[in-house]
């Protein structure tokens, strides 16, 4: 009888939570959240196949203007180093840069949604964004995530949007940053991202472990940030095609 009270009342609490503030409302704060004047970070990536392989990478990552200029630079293993990444206006235009070849190429619409050295993140799941501009969004209700209280809420892309058919987005209801995100085509759910290991880095919530299951092919990749610093100084010539054939 104890737990059945305690239920209701934290559905009551989460609707309460919801009733506060309206779809957009909730939006736009994830969005404050979320995207940063500017950011550098050291990353571990962690590739597991579904056969238990494993492969990891590391990288330098350097975003700016919240998130419309992203840089990603391969630093580990030697298979990869040099590799660069450059994101541009929301992750709509992409170059890719190997030292291998010493060439940029511009990456076609289509190609966004391979995935990005063999992991389970394409493109343009690791593009900038914003919720507000590239999503119809309706709220679902309140749930819990790993303890936490979040706000659910279903996305359909705007043309502007990516390819997914749909993404369900769990919130944190105090700290609007994103616990975890269903992707969705056809109404078939592919991907699961997680997000963990919450700290308050310079007055930002930041989640520094995120893990994107293949829920059709089996396999995850885990990023693991270790080293990040927010609102620095960050020259805007890194974020042109021209840099990157600097070494």
């Amino acid at each position: 009888m104890i737990k059945k009270i305690i239920l209701v009342l934290t559905m009551m609490t989460g609707l309460l939570l919801a009733a506060e503030l309206s779809v957009d409302e909730i939006v736009k704060k994830i969005d404050q959240a979320e995207q940063v004047e500017s950011s550098i970070s050291k990353v571990k990536q962690i590739i597991i196949t579904s056969s238990g392989k494993k492969r990891t990478l590391e990288m330098e990552s350097f975003s700016k203007d919240k998130n419309d200029k992203q840089l990603m630079i391969y630093t580990a293993p030697v298979r990869v180093k040099g590799d660069k990444i450059l994101m541009l206006n929301d992750g709509d235009d992409i170059w890719f840069y190997t030292p291998k070849t010493d060439r940029v190429r511009h990456l076609a619409s289509h190609a966004k949604k391979r995935k990005v050295q063999g992991s389970d993140f394409s493109y343009e799941d690791m593009s900038g964004g914003n919720l507000a501009e590239d999503y119809n969004c309706k709220l679902l209700g309140t749930e819990k995530i790993a303890d936490r209280g979040c706000y659910k809420l279903e996305l359909s892309p705007k043309p502007s949007g990516p390819h997914y058919s749909k993404l369900i987005l769990w919130a944190d209801t105090e700290r609007f940053i994103t616990m975890r995100i269903d992707y969705y085509e056809n109404n078939e759910l592919l991907k699961r991202l997680t997000m963990s290991d919450v700290h308050n880095i310079d007055d930002r919530w930041v989640a520094l472990k995120m893990v994107m299951k293949n829920l059709l092919e089996g396999g995850e990749t885990v990023m693991e940030i270790t080293e990040i610093e927010f609102d620095i100084e960050i020259e805007d010539n890194i974020f042109t095609t021209n840099n990157l054939k600097k070494h």
